[in-house]
Order: structure tokens, then C-alpha cells, then sequence
């Protein structure tokens, strides 16, 4: 510990701030309950659920957020106004006082010998009973000034011993918290947790791992990570933490992974059937690179003993339908049914009239099933007696009333939207179905380790020739009407445009532009005789299908929406995207939008209107201003919203990691990829006793491998 005075700094002997386990009280095991600590007791214990904690373990592995530095010791005298100060005093006086909006504050005095000042708790004059005169401690906050210089809402520790504090006069843990529970008490329980707990600690990495890279056993990181002498101490004790989630849960996908690559349970696909061949020589265009490698790992994949489960990424309009029906049409020459999986209805109708336009010239049949698609029965029956070999669908395809005769191929399509018990559940339909999953959202290579870990990849990074990247640009309200006019023009030159605005009606929730509104304000204005049409989650589907299919004809020029067309739209002629209230919708999702536009040979444009409320909303703004790159906005999106928002990246446990930052970690993740493939190689069912520990905490990655 360090005291700031006159003369510089002056080290104090931290030999007795260091805190050892206690050998008066009863040693602690790892699951021992929480609620068994001094001080938490049962309902403590339940507040501390809402962080995931439950035992004694639980609660040394709520790690710190970030750390305070309070090791230098201000002289009152010397604390200026402004400065966030650690000030060791004795408290003179102390007293609460009524404030006018009927709550109270604690007013105290503070003097160290070298002056006095005061110290103000707003809302907590409780404190006037809690605190008493004579008590000395730490006392850390920011110097303001309410009747001369004063601590404003210090965080304290009273303590006789200068050099035995635990939460002034050191590196102070911050951690994450719930109503109920403080910084104190948690600092409190952590440091009885340690305390108690037996020497012996479960330590789930290996000796020869912790060898290798310098790492010691569990207790002395966990007193480093908590409580650290210095800043870099904690940052160090944390990085082992990191590595330990990042290769548990590597360990877990890569067994699941390599149980498939031995699996011999999968359909043997034929590769050079009449259905396949005809497909290729009736496609109207040349494959990109990117694609003919994406249609050759899938054929591949398919051609194998093993069960498919491949990945497909790649940007909104590279194309990854066209490679999907390369599966389709090996699955049909091999005699089974392939079924594709859409999050929603309309992207699903896209996708049907996609694959009935291709498939149907070829002699296979397609048939549809959503909620509200026509003759739900018919198809059904049609599926469990094979006279349809392909359907397109929502979760209808998922309901036990769905049966298939022999389904051998299962495509879900933006497949993060589902959860991975869903995914199951249309595999399992099948015995041992080839599993394609695609997704037209960008994923940085650090989330696709951790999120797809389990699966192969292929990335088509290659756009279509002639297409044009979109243009992107704001429009602040003094350029709107000019806005119009270039709509009105786009119109009568043939071009279309999505007009897409985040709510259906208005909401006195959300100060947003409705569509309905909209729509009808600007057919009614500036937009007046242009063809106009509306569509929305709450249209009847006939209705909606109507729209759709206006659009797609270009008897409709201006498509009001919300974002129910982020996903499956594909009108060439569709030139300009407008998006209201543009900051309220996600980086990713506006990528989405814009990816609606662009897809034939003209130059296609991106507006983006409303004047963003957040720093965030700004920055989200000016990153689709400045790239069109998918990958690039989608490592800016997880900067922005961190792991744990991203799309996906919930459901599949990825929210759950307490210490790892998957931006901050790259070099952490790739060291943990290495080393779990190394120890699955010597121990491939993680038998080995000295391992039974991994194999449980990694079984749980394993289950959401799909």
C-alpha cells in the first residue's frame, strides 16, 4: 500500500494487509450452499441466485469487473476538489438530516491530522446509527463541496488497523451486482469463501496444461483475481480464468464434433445422380469460386458415412440459396426428403417460391407448410408417404403432427434464430438427416470457434459479378422532401423501394414512426399516384402474400414495411432502401435491411433517417455509412454489444462466459482450441481420472453442439 504525502509516496509494509485463511473456523467444501457463510444466511442467499450463485464455488467464480485503485492514501489536506480520493480518518461527528423529498442524508466529519472535510451519504441517514464517532476507516470518493469540502457518497471500511483494510487502502474488486446486494458484502463473503474453503481446490485444468503455460493451482489466481496487490496482478489471475472457460468449452465442442466424425450411423448421399446433373446444366449462370467451393464441401459432406452438420456463412446476397439446392437435389437422387427451415413466414414463402422454381422443372415436388399455409393436412400426408420430397417451412415442420416418409436433409436457414432443442427436433425426424445450417449474418471468427465450434465451415466470401456494392447515406430532416422526389423519380423510371419503419401502429411506449402512419401520410403527400402497398406481421397471410407477390410482379413500386423483410426478399429491380428511426434498429439488422437492396446490376442506395438519442445509436450509423462490409460491422457490432447480445450467442451459452471477452481473448481462444484438440487426441472420451472433472463441465457445451 502507498500513502501520498508533501514528499512523494511512501510504501507501507503490506505483509499484515494480506489476508490468510483462518484456521478458527471450519473448513468450507466447493458446493458447500452460500447461504452456510457468516452474514448471507437464506435470504441473502436467494438474492444471490439472480447472479448465478449458489455455493461456495459459485461465488469465487463471480469474478471482478473491473478494479479501483484505493492503495494511495490522500492527506485530507491535500484533497482537492474534483479528485477522486482514499482518505484513511477518524470520524469527529456524524448526524442524519431530513432532505425535502422526505428522504434523509448522514452528514459526517472525517479528520486524519493533517485537516478535516466532511462526508455526505445522500438517501442513506441511516447511516448516522450505523457509523459512530471515534470509528476510524477508509473512506474513498470524489471531492465536492456542500458547506466547505466534502466526500460525496463514499464507499467506506472502518477498521482500527490502518493496514488491514478490505475495501480502502488497496486495489478494491468491483463486481456485478443485484438489488439487495452491496460491493461491501460481497467483498465480505468472497473473502470468507476463501478463507474456508479446503487448500484442496477442484482445478478442472491438467497439470501438463497448467504447466505448459505457467499457470499455478487454483488458490492462488483466485486470491490474485479478487484480491490483487496491484491492477496487472488481478488482469493477470484473470487471463488463467479466461483460458480455463475458453478451453472447457472448446473441449466440449470438439468432442461433440469428433463422436460425429466417428459416427458410420449417416446416409451415403449419391453425388452423381439425374437430378443433380440436370440442376447444374439448366443454371443460368456460372457458380462463383466462393460458391462452387461452398457446393463441394456440402457434396462431400453428404457423400460420406457420417452425418452432415456444416455451417454455410456468408454476406446477404452471396448466393448461399443456390448452393443449398446443390443438397437438395442429391438428397432427392438418393432417394430421401430434405426439408427447409425458415424463422419465419415469409422468408419461408420466399424460399418456396425459390425452390418450386427451380425444383419443379426437374420433376421434384415442393410443398409448403407454415401456420397459416393452405391444405396443412394434405401436405402432412403427402410428407408421410413420400409423394413430397421437398418442403419449405417454419416450425409447423417441427410439430408432432409433421411425419416424413424418409428425410435425409434438414436446412435451417438463419439458423441462429432457433434454439438448439428446435434444431433437434426437426433433425430427429430423419434417422441420422444431413444437417446444413446457413446464415447471411456476418460472424466474427472468434464467435464462430465458440458459437459453431462443432460444425464445419464454409464461408462464401465472394460476391456475384456485377453487383455493386450499396451506397449508404444519412438524411437529416431538411432533406426529406428531396428524399421523395428521388422515390417519386425511381418509381417512374421502373425502380422499386422498401420504406421500412420500426412499429406497425403508434405506441405510447416507444416515440417511434409507425408504418401504418407513414403510409398513410406520404400516399396521401408527396407520394400521391405513385403504386403504393403496405405489409406487416399482423396482415392476414393471403393478404401479405398478395403484397408480396405485387411487389415481386413490379406492379408495386413502394413497399411500406417493417422489418419483416429483413430476411428473403429478392427483387432485382428494387433499388432503394429507406429505413426511419434508423439507430433504434441493430447494426446487424440494418445490414440485413440493407441487403434487401442491391441485388440486381444498378447502383442501389441505403437512406437512413431520424437523428440517433445514444452514442451508440451514432456509432452504429457511421459504421454502415462507412463500410459495406458484412464482417466488418458485425466485429463493430460485437465491440458494441458484447458477446453476450450478439445474434445467437444466448442461446448458445456463449452469455454465460464470466471471465473471457471473446474480442479480448483471440490469442486465449486459439491457445484453448489447440489445447483441447491435443488432450482429446490422448484422451478421446476423457476417461482418464485425473479428467473426470473437464468431462462434466465440458458435457454441458456438448449438448448445445447442433
Amino acid at each position: 500500500m502507498q500513502r501520498r504525502t508533501r514528499s512523494g509516496l511512501e510504501t507501507v509494509d503490506q505483509d499484515s494487509a494480506r489476508f490468510m485463511t483462518d484456521s478458527t473456523h471450519t473448513p468450507f467444501r466447493w458446493t458447500e450452499p452460500v447461504a452456510h457463510l457468516d452474514g448471507v444466511g437464506p435470504k441473502r442467499a436467494e438474492l444471490l441466485k439472480r447472479l448465478g450463485v449458489e455455493s461456495a464455488g459459485d461465488l469465487l467464480y463471480h469474478f471482478p469487473r473491473d478494479y479501483q485503485d484505493r492503495s494511495t492514501v490522500t492527506p485530507i489536506a491535500e484533497a482537492w476538489q474534483g479528485e477522486r480520493v482514499t482518505v484513511y480518518a477518524a470520524i469527529t461527528s456524524i448526524r442524519s438530516q431530513r432532505l425535502r423529498n422526505r428522504k434523509s442524508m448522514a452528514v459526517a466529519t472525517l479528520e486524519d491530522g493533517s485537516g478535516a472535510m466532511g462526508a455526505t451519504w445522500f438517501g442513506r441517514g441511516f447511516l448516522a446509527r450505523a457509523l459512530k464517532p471515534g470509528q476510524q476507516g477508509f473512506f474513498t470518493g470524489t471531492v465536492g463541496n456542500y458547506k466547505g469540502p466534502v466526500l460525496q457518497n463514499p464507499e467506506y471500511e472502518i477498521t482500527d488497523e490502518e493496514d488491514g483494510a478490505l475495501h480502502g487502502g488497496r486495489v478494491v474488486p468491483i463486481y456485478s451486482l443485484t438489488d439487495g446486494v452491496t460491493q461491501r458484502m460481497l467483498r465480505q463473503w468472497i473473502r470468507a469463501a476463501l478463507d474456508r474453503l479446503l487448500d484442496a481446490l477442484p482445478d478442472p485444468l491438467p497439470e501438463a496444461v497448467r504447466a505448459e503455460h505457467g499457470w499455478p493451482g487454483l488458490r492462488e489466481p483466485f486470491e490474485h483475481v479478487h484480491f490483487p496487490a496491484d491492477v496487472e496482478t488481478g488482469r493477470r489471475a484473470s487471463e488463467r480464468f479466461a483460458y480455463e472457460e475458453l478451453f472447457v468449452l472448446q473441449l466440449g465442442l470438439l468432442k461433440a464434433r469428433q463422436e460425429r466424425a466417428q459416427s458410420e450411423d449417416g446416409i451415403t448421399h449419391r453425388t452423381d445422380g439425374p437430378h443433380l446433373a440436370r440442376l447444374q446444366s439448366r443454371l443460368p449462370f456460372a457458380l462463383t469460386n466462393a460458391q462452387a467451393r461452398a457446393r463441394d464441401d456440402i457434396l462431400a459432406d453428404m457423400a460420406a458415412p457420417r452425418p452432415m452438420a456444416r455451417l454455410i456463412q456468408g454476406d446477404v446476397g452471396c448466393g448461399k440459396t443456390v448452393v443449398a439446392l446443390h443438397a437438395v437435389a442429391a438428397a432427392v437422387d438418393s432417394g430421401c426428403q430434405a426439408a427447409v427451415m425458415a424463422p419465419t413466414e415469409v422468408l419461408a414463402e420466399q424460399h418456396f417460391h425459390t425452390l418450386h422454381a427451380a425444383l419443379t422443372p426437374l420433376g421434384i415436388p415442393v410443398g409448403l407448410l407454415t401456420g397459416s399455409s393452405p391444405a396443412p393436412k394434405q401436405t402432412r400426408s403427402d410428407l408421410a408417404t413420400g409423394l413430397v420430397k421437398v418442403v419449405v417451412g417454419t416450425q409447423a415442420l417441427m410439430q408432432d403432427a409433421t411425419a416424413f416418409a424418409r428425410l435425409g436433409l434438414v436446412i435451417v436457414d438463419e439458423q441462429h434464430r432457433f434454439g438448439v432443442m428446435q434444431r433437434a427436433a426437426l433433425a430427429g425426424k430423419g434417422r441420422h438427416a444431413d444437417l446444413l445450417h446457413m446464415t447471411a449474418t456476418p460472424i466474427p471468427r472468434s464467435l464462430v470457434l465458440t458459437l459453431y465450434g462443432s460444425m464445419d465451415l464454409t464461408v462464401i466470401d465472394e460476391m456475384p459479378p456485377g453487383r455493386l456494392p450499396v451506397k449508404t447515406r444519412r438524411i437529416p430532416p431538411e432533406k426529406e422532401a428531396d428524399l421523395m422526389g428521388y422515390l417519386r423519380n425511381q418509381a417512374e423510371a421502373g425502380f422499386q423501394t422498401y420504406y421500412i419503419c420500426p412499429l406497425i401502429e403508434e405506441s405510447e411506449a416507444m416515440d417511434l414512426t409507425p408504418v401504418t402512419r407513414r403510409y398513410d401520410e406520404l400516399r396521401a403527400g408527396p407520394l400521391a399516384g405513385v403504386a403504393t402497398a403496405l405489409l406487416h406481421g399482423r396482415m392476414a397471410p393471403d393478404e401479405k402474400d398478395a403484397v408480396l407477390r405485387q411487389f415481386r410482379e413490379g406492379a408495386v413500386k413502394i413497399l411500406f414495411s417493417t422489418s419483416v423483410i429483413e430476411v428473403g426478399i429478392d427483387v432485382p429491380q428494387a433499388t432503394t432502401m429507406v429505413i426511419e428511426d434508423a439507430a433504434q434498429f441493430g447494426m446487424t439488422q440494418l445490414h440485413q435491411l440493407r441487403g434487401r437492396v442491391g441485388r440486381g446490376m444498378e447502383q442501389s442506395y441505403c437512406f437512413l433517417l431520424g437523428t440517433p438519442r445514444t452514442e451508440q445509436g451514432e456509432a452504429r450509423l457511421r459504421t454502415l455509412c462507412a463500410t459495406a462490409d458484412g464482417f466488418a460491422i458485425a466485429e463493430a457490432d460485437l465491440e458494441m454489444r458484447g458477446p453476450g447480445e450478439f445474434q445467437g450467442a444466448r442461446q448458445a451459452g456463449i452469455s454465460e462466459l464470466k471471465a473471457a471477452d471473446l474480442l479480448r481473448d483471440t490469442r486465449l481462444l486459439d491457445w484453448a482450441r489447440r489445447d483441447a484438440a491435443a488432450l482429446l487426441a490422448a484422451d478421446p472420451a476423457l476417461n482418464a481420472p485425473e479428467h473426470a472433472l473437464l468431462a462434466r463441465d465440458a458435457a454441458r457445451y456438448s449438448e448445445l453442439a447442433l
